[in-house]
């Protein structure tokens, strides 16, 4: 006969303090001390014969068998949260998307349309913001997120590479610069997080960061200020794209380098969205793949 399992308070006491990596955190969530939290964990270690957390002067942190553990207890508390959900298909269906304004505006609004036709049984919650969602404590279902592809405990699905090369627009100036050392410094526009250094070292020229009379620390502005003619800019090529394919901006050479960072989709990995959340993501890769 199976074992009396833990109880519900020990079980909530270890999900929230592993959520949260902290048990003071658990404790001021779940409204007891930090001592309730500690011997609750405590009891689960001794039942497990396992240490759940690295202790030390700087906090907690899941040790491996903690970390499995936390996986499945999520599964449980989803799976739980389920049974009590009484509309559960109609939830199911209906996903809050955080997503970067500049990638919204140009990439996924205008494609809206393809998406409701393609499914039509799916509601959207768009949310748009530069701040990292909590995925884990529900602030969304899935992120459009602009980085490395490392987020711990959560699943990242990689929608879709980046290029940098520089664009202008076509009535900037009679003629265009037609060779990279053509550029100057006052014709340059730049961005805290896209320097051009490296840029203009794969184009052969070996020049220190250009001096230039305009920083955008905006991706989507950099390009309207491009469009507006005030100078040449990096862009990225996903951001670029309906401007180029519009005629908006034209791009300068050939040269192009790969950006440190790509476009991904994170979600949690026991949402229990993840049907809603697959047909969002192939959709979005998909016509990411075809426009670039």
């Amino acid at each position: 006969m199976p074992g009396r399992p833990p109880s519900l308070r020990a079980i909530a006491a270890f999900e929230a303090a592993a959520r949260h990596q902290s048990f003071s955190k658990a404790a001021e969530e779940l409204n007891l001390t930090h001592g309730a939290i500690s011997h609750a964990i405590k009891g689960l270690e001794q039942r497990l014969g396992q240490q759940l957390f690295e202790r030390s002067a700087r906090g907690v942190l899941l040790s491996e068998p903690g970390r499995i553990l936390a996986s499945k207890v999520r599964l449980s508390v989803g799976l739980l949260s389920e049974a009590f959900e009484a509309r559960p298909w109609l939830r199911r269906s209906h996903l809050v998307i955080s997503v970067l304004p500049a990638f919204a505006s140009r990439i996924l609004i205008p494609r809206l349309p393809l998406f409701r036709a393609a499914y039509p049984q799916i509601t959207l919650d768009l949310r748009m913001t530069q701040r990292l969602a909590d995925i884990a404590r529900g602030d969304a279902d899935a992120a459009i997120r602009y980085g490395p592809g490392r987020w711990a405990g959560l699943n990242a699905f990689k929608l879709a590479e980046e290029k940098l090369f520089p664009v202008v627009s076509p009535l900037y100036a009679a003629p265009l610069p037609r060779h990279p050392a053509d550029l100057r410094d006052e014709d340059m526009i730049g961005h805290p997080e896209l320097p051009w250094r490296p840029w203009l070292a794969a184009a052969g020229l070996d020049r220190p960061e250009p001096d230039m009379p305009l920083v955008i620390d905006d991706a989507a502005m950099l390009l309207d200020a491009a469009a507006a003619s005030a100078g040449v800019v990096l862009a990225r090529s996903v951001l670029a794209a309906p401007d180029l394919q519009g005629g908006r901006l034209v791009r300068l050479f050939d040269t192009e380098i790969a950006a440190l960072y790509a476009y991904w989709l994170v979600s949690n990995p026991v949402s229990e969205k993840q049907e809603a959340i697959a047909c969002f993501r192939d959709w979005l890769g998909s016509e990411l793949a075809a426009m670039i």
